[in-house]
């Protein structure tokens, strides 16, 4: 069984930005249908972090620190 990093094309980081970003919209959806705060809680969190991360990559995209592509 072939690995599943050989079956996809590397991500650019613009990808991974545009991905991290879409997840951590995603996630604030769910929060409002959460039926808990705990449950509300749980998911802002984690679409905050993952809005933190893509946001850094976009910054190191604009900045083209690291070579980045």
């Amino acid at each position: 069984m072939a690995d599943a990093s050989e079956a996809r094309p590397p991500l650019s980081d613009r990808e991974v930005y545009l991905k991290l970003s879409a997840v951590a919209e995603e996630l604030l959806r769910l929060a409002e249908a959460a039926e808990s705060y705990v449950g509300n809680a749980a998911l802002t969190s984690a679409a905050n972090t993952l809005s933190g991360t893509a946001r850094v990559i976009y910054e190191h995209c604009l900045g083209g620190e690291d070579e980045l592509h």
